[in-house]
């Protein structure tokens, strides 16, 4: 360009921008909002990816998840991969694993872990009110033994018309028959009149007969993670314990999560209308404008049965009065007026909520399991036998900012050594110490034919050696010391048993994420060059479905970012060409004066970066302040579990992010420049003769 200096082709490029203003107003606004697109949704995803990661490797997975190279199945927590077991084999030396990885600078800890789908088995209601009344004739408490009684022949009642309007339209009611008749028969006067002259019989055919007609389950799905309780408390930062104590060290227990428990163990109708009220008080809705609430509604007024059939005969009688009052206008039973107190809307809504916990709630059982309550738990172990344990619920713990996500609450949580029994796999550990009790009482292998006289010992005289040196023996508490030094050997456990035993899988959290990359190429070394047979998953990896979510949505936005610059990348390729050939004097006069190739062609990019620039300036600016905005209000989730998820609690206050400012602009840039090429070598061939020629 010899001696022509930048700011005087700056000027030229100005002047000629302005004097071409609708062309570059059009091309500006295409490149404007490229830009505006770019930064925000960059940044959004960004944000929504932090969010979701801090969510699933502060609650469940850690940053990294280490599996056995054995394993046949992908670990997966979520998605349709997660609705089942997985055959992930053994970590075959967890002690070493974990030691070989605190060796390495990044990494924190590390948490030994299994995750199984089990079956929780709870008492319906009919059950616990025979086992309670069982009590009271033992006790000989006649006054409970009434009230249950009465309880009980209600609740056999109204089951009695509930098979009875199943049986009308079952295809073969003579099915039903034979239930029909013993829900007659428990429900009648005379049986409960006879009831005191032999209530054992009377019980044992509640039980056998009766019971076992009704239709509420006695199970609940129930997935957990086994880990170091400790351990896992201590380290993911949304752990809380919600109620009830968290799980003494060396203790087996379960802790249900506060969201799950909610959802499954609560009364039916209590949950109702709890969803209700936390949709109008944390989400602003109204039943009168969200028609899934009114669905919902709808479908809460079938659920009448989770309370008439708890009530007792007294508290059934006090509650349908209390309801008459409420609704005097209401002719018929109970049922019908807890119908029509369900049908809410939003004038009624606070009163009945109000009254439902005032007046009913302490009268039904609220849980169907409670804090303190043992459980049983059932799963299917890896030698495909089922196999049962019970184990004490200590409490609920929530996971802060995520407590109305039922999909990041979905795992409970319960101590590794009671996974182990479940699990079935016998540890070399376990194996060498069942060896020695084997030795120790002398344990041999006898054929069947001999069983019976080795455990009787034949035809010999049987001889029985008792110490009296204290002169009596104190039955009961030789009982109870028995039951409690059988209580404390099954509910208890050495806590360096934690690190000898079976893992499945392990979770290590990083001291800085954002080395995950290498923290992973430095767990792959370790594993081959000390032979540890582990491989490291990343949380997107192990996160299934949900952990591709944002690359989904990130090739979404790069595909419809790809498509806006193509039309712009054509746009500003026509228009140049049209600008071009506008400008065929000017161009050949510039040629004529002694400007050459270079400078034209310079000019012409020049034009167009400065275009650029400003457009994308001015996109980014309007991205810019529109994510300042958002994150000073923040982007509800509106109750939608799916974005509670994603954006790590109730609402996304998003940041701005460097990087993505400078990436929309130089995408915007380029897209310009490369554009721009082909019409500006164009106008750089114009010869001088030409510009005369077409100015004749």
């Amino acid at each position: 360009m010899g001696g022509i200096s930048l700011g005087l082709l700056l000027r030229i490029a100005m002047r000629s921008l302005v004097g071409h203003r609708i062309k570059g107003l059009i091309v500006g606004t295409i490149l404007a909002f490229g830009t505006f697109l770019v930064v925000l949704g960059t940044t959004l995803l960004d944000n929504v990816e932090r969010s979701m990661e801090e969510s699933i490797t502060g609650s469940l997975t850690g940053h990294i998840q280490l599996v056995s190279k054995n394993a046949k199945d992908e670990l997966a927590f979520f998605g349709p991969a997660a609705a089942s077991d997985q055959d992930l084999s053994v970590i075959a030396d967890y002690d070493r694993v974990k030691k070989a990885m605190l060796a390495l600078d990044n990494v924190e800890a590390v948490i030994p872990m299994g995750r199984q789908m089990a079956q929780g088995v709870v008492g319906n209601e009919l059950d616990e009110n025979l086992e309670a009344l069982r009590e009271a004739v033992r006790a000989e408490d006649e006054s409970r033994v009434a009230d249950l009684s009465g309880r009980v022949k209600r609740m056999v009642s109204l089951l009695l018309v509930e098979q009875q309007n199943a049986a009308e339209i079952a295809s073969d009611p003579a099915e039903l028959e034979e239930g029909i008749g013993h829900l007659r028969r428990g429900s009648s006067d005379a049986f409960w009149a006879d009831f005191g002259a032999d209530p054992i019989a009377a019980l044992e055919f509640l039980d056998t007969k009766v019971a076992p007609l009704s239709t509420t389950s006695t199970a609940v799905f129930l997935p957990y993670i086994a880990t170091d309780l400790d351990a896992y408390a201590e380290k993911f930062e949304h752990f809380e314990i919600a109620d009830g104590e968290m799980v003494p060290r060396g203790h087996k227990g379960f802790l249900f999560n506060k969201t799950y428990f909610e959802e499954q163990a609560k009364n039916k109708v209590a949950r109702h209308l709890d969803k209700i009220q936390e949709a109008i008080e944390l989400d602003g809705k109204t039943i009168a404008g969200d028609p899934l609430l009114q669905e919902q509604i709808e479908r809460g007024k079938k659920q009448t049965r989770h309370v008439t059939q708890q009530l007792g005969p007294a508290d059934a009688v006090l509650v349908e009065a209390e309801l008459r009052k409420l609704l005097p206008e209401v002719k018929g039973d109970l049922d019908a007026l807890l119908t029509t107190f369900l049908d809410v809307d939003d004038a009624n809504f606070a009163e009945r909520y109000a009254f439902f916990y005032e007046v009913i709630a302490p009268r039904v059982r609220l849980y169907r399991v409670k804090v303190g309550d043992t459980v049983t738990i059932r799963a299917l172990s890896q030698d495909g036998y089922m196999r049962a344990i019970n184990v004490k619920v200590y409490g609920t713990f929530k996971l802060k900012g995520l407590e109305r996500s039922v999909l990041a609450s979905v795992y409970n949580l319960v101590d590794l050594m009671s996974f182990r029994d479940l699990y079935g796999l016998m540890t070399p550990e376990k194996r060498k110490e069942l060896d020695a009790i084997r030795a120790d009482v002398g344990v041999a292998d006898i054929d069947r034919a001999s069983a019976e006289d080795a455990l009787f010992g034949g035809d010999e005289e049987m001889v029985v050696e008792a110490d009296l040196a204290g002169g009596t023996i104190d039955v009961d508490a030789a009982l109870a010391a028995a039951a409690s030094a059988q209580a404390r050997a099954t509910d208890t456990f050495d806590p360096a048993d934690l690190e000898r035993g079976m893992t499945l899988h392990a979770a290590l959290l990083l001291k800085d994420p954002a080395r995950l990359t290498e923290t992973m190429a430095a767990i792959e070394k370790a594993s081959d060059e000390q032979d540890l047979g582990v491989r490291p998953f990343t949380w997107q990896q192990v996160a299934g479905i949900v952990g591709q979510f944002i690359l989904v949505m990130r090739v979404v936005l790069y595909v419809a970012i790809a498509i806006i610059f193509a039309v712009a990348l054509v746009i500003i390729n026509n228009s140049m060409v049209m600008a071009t050939m506008d400008r065929v004097g000017e161009i050949g006069t510039m040629r004529a004066i002694g400007a050459r190739r270079r400078f034209v062609l310079t000019l012409f990019l020049l034009e167009t970066l400065v275009l650029a620039l400003i457009a994308g300036g001015v996109g980014a600016a309007a991205a810019s302040g529109l994510i300042v905005l958002l994150g000073n209000v923040g982007i509800p989730s509106a109750g939608n579990d799916g974005l509670i998820f994603l954006f790590g609690g109730p609402a996304l206050h998003p940041e701005l992010v460097g990087s993505n400012l400078v990436l929309g602009l130089a995408a915007i840039v380029t897209v310009s420049l490369v554009s721009t090429l082909y019409p500006a070598r164009i106008a750089a061939r114009i010869a001088p003769v030409v510009a005369m020629q077409s100015r004749e």
